[in-house]
């Protein structure tokens, strides 16, 4: 089953708020295959760390991008194009925050995450939109790791015919 259908899925069995509420909580959990909930006293918010393989992905690929064309992280208009889109998708509420956490040279699993921050002040935060948003993040990244992929394939091709045209010469 894809993530949409997940979602389709989980919306048959809105009968009522509280029901449709704890559907959208367990799919947030369960669109990344990491995902982890922490309460902050001090804060007033829920904590949710989400990870996965396409967002590893995403910051390696991204990483060996950069260093193939000699760009910093900071410049790097894939960086840049992520927090954009994570822009785009969560800045639905004034109830959610979120930081991007990557790493090109990940030390341990889950390395490269995206961070949620929720608050739940005057309720006005629909975790069904949240959730399909998240769904369209994960399709995102999926999409530039395939996209990557294709571009560091190319360079390296066009580096291969080069180095034996030279060769060659």
């Amino acid at each position: 089953m894809g993530k949409y259908e997940l979602v389709m899925e989980s919306f048959f069995d809105a009968l009522d708020y509280d029901v449709y509420y704890e559907n959208m909580y367990a799919l947030m959990g369960n669109i990344f295959e990491y995902g982890e909930c922490q309460y902050s006293e001090c804060r007033g918010v829920d904590l949710y760390i989400l990870s996965d393989k396409v967002i590893e992905d995403f910051y390696i690929l991204m990483g060996k991008y950069g260093k193939r064309n000699n760009i910093h992280d900071t410049d790097n208009p894939y960086i840049k194009a992520a927090h954009e889109e994570i822009r785009n998708n969560l800045d639905i509420s004034h109830e959610l925050d979120w930081m991007l956490m990557g790493h090109t040279e990940p030390k341990r699993r889950y390395h490269s995450r995206l961070g949620l921050f929720i608050s739940y002040e005057c309720g006005c935060l629909d975790l069904g939109v949240l959730t399909y948003r998240l769904i369209e993040l994960y399709e995102w990244f999926s999409d530039q790791c395939i996209e990557l992929c294709n571009i560091l394939h190319e360079d390296a091709s066009g580096q291969l015919i080069f180095e034996m045209e030279v060769m060659a010469a």
